[in-house]
């Protein structure tokens, strides 16, 4: 049987064939244009998240806020806390200052843990004892009372005139005419050095704690943000520079995280280079570019799950045009020739921000230079936390040699 089909049925059966067709060939270009303006937002985002995490300048304060824990209990010599948010450093084997409004303390090491709640041994250092349902601050640096006080070593506050302004650091005399000159961590504190000073100065060393740009009471980096060496070198130069001054006929550097890449900045650029006898560096941020993807790979943004290669190449690019990171500058491994004298290096291998792969990939460039020490299960700089007594017998050991 044979169909006459009118027609103008015809031309609209024929044109909606048509409009399907375009719109069929028109999908791809939509779909690739959504994955485009998401990649690139994605991207973006990214990006503003390695100014917040990495560039951005927030200043230690004098003593830590109290939102880490609760006392949930309390006996003689013993707490029981409960974290409050991730707090990974309760539940390990470490040694931890802890503050609660009205008093400074030590944990000791874990003892248990039952459903959530951690006890530990507590000394109290100054004030009261805490009182069950206060919140209290966990510190790494362990050390919270004033550095004299802390330590039993006497201190001076001294004043370094830096290349932007003056810089303020604490001063521990010594007999020794090799000064120690601690340099802390990305938006960290003096305090933190305190660990280590407590072992170079036992051992007749001056040390000298020292605050560069950026710092609490310094002035900011004509950038804005953190520069992990390319600037901050120089203010530590005027520390060198000041125990020169001072009696120092050569110097140690002590650098922990970023302050590993403003020493490593300092070897590379300064004339007073050569004054530098011995290196110790704790989770040394020597390449910016591979801590930043040890992070980032952590992330996760719905839908895509684990960010890309590409995807945080991207973002890197963006933060170089958005905020000047000149990520070249800012790492120290491509050529180590700057590293002329020993160095111990330690970093723990559970380091949620500065890869170990840095450290082994130092060691790997100068082997006879390098002395590299692992502490397992250690995080971000809690090498001495975990283990004082090997951390103490490894720094005490590598600058004997300078301290007859």
């Amino acid at each position: 049987m044979t169909v006459i089909v009118p027609k103008d049925a015809k031309d609209r059966l024929g044109k909606r064939h048509g409009t399907c067709r375009d719109w069929l060939w028109s999908m791809p270009a939509a779909v690739i244009s959504v994955l485009v303006a998401f990649f690139v937002g994605s991207s973006w985002y990214l990006a503003g998240k390695i100014r917040s995490e990495a560039l951005t300048v927030g200043p230690g304060p004098s003593m830590p806020a109290y939102d880490d824990v609760q006392f949930v209990g309390l006996s003689p010599g013993e707490v029981r806390l409960r974290a409050i948010g991730e707090q990974p450093a309760l539940f390990k084997p470490e040694l931890y200052g802890i503050a609660w409004p009205g008093g400074i303390g030590y944990l000791g090491a874990l003892a248990a843990v039952s459903n959530g709640v951690v006890t530990r041994a507590l000394t109290v250092t100054s004030g009261s004892a805490p009182g069950v349902g206060q919140l209290a601050a966990l510190d790494r640096s362990y050390f919270l009372d004033d550095p004299e006080s802390a330590l039993g070593i006497p201190m001076q506050d001294v004043v370094v005139p830096g290349p932007l302004g003056p810089l303020l650091a604490w001063y521990f005399p010594g007999r020794n005419s090799t000064f120690a000159i601690g340099v802390h961590g990305q938006n960290g504190t003096r305090k933190d050095l305190l660990r280590v000073i407590d072992i170079v100065h036992h051992m007749g060393f001056p040390a000298l704690a020292v605050t560069y740009r950026n710092d609490l009471g310094a002035v900011r980096d004509p950038s804005g943000y953190h520069r992990y060496g390319q600037t901050e070198w120089s203010d530590l130069e005027a520390a060198v520079r000041w125990s020169l001054g001072h009696g120092a006929r050569s110097v140690v550097l002590i650098g922990q995280s970023m302050g590993g890449g403003v020493a490593a900045a300092f070897l590379r650029h300064s004339s007073l280079a050569p004054k530098v006898a011995r290196v110790v560096l704790d989770a040394p941020m020597l390449d910016l570019h591979a801590a930043l993807d040890h992070q980032v790979d952590r992330h996760l943004i719905p839908m895509i799950g684990r960010l890309t290669a590409p995807l945080i190449w991207t973002a890197e690019q963006i933060a170089s045009v958005r905020f000047g990171v000149d990520w070249s500058a800012a790492g120290y491994l491509d050529e180590t020739s700057w590293l002329k004298v020993p160095a111990l290096v330690t970093h723990g291998d559970d380091d949620p921000r500065v890869p170990i792969s840095i450290s082994i990939r130092l060691k790997e460039l100068n082997p006879s230079l390098v002395t590299f020490e692992r502490f397992p299960g250690a995080g971000h700089l809690e090498s001495w936390n975990i283990d004082r007594s090997r951390y103490t017998a490894l720094v005490e050991s590598f600058l004997a040699p300078l301290a007859s």
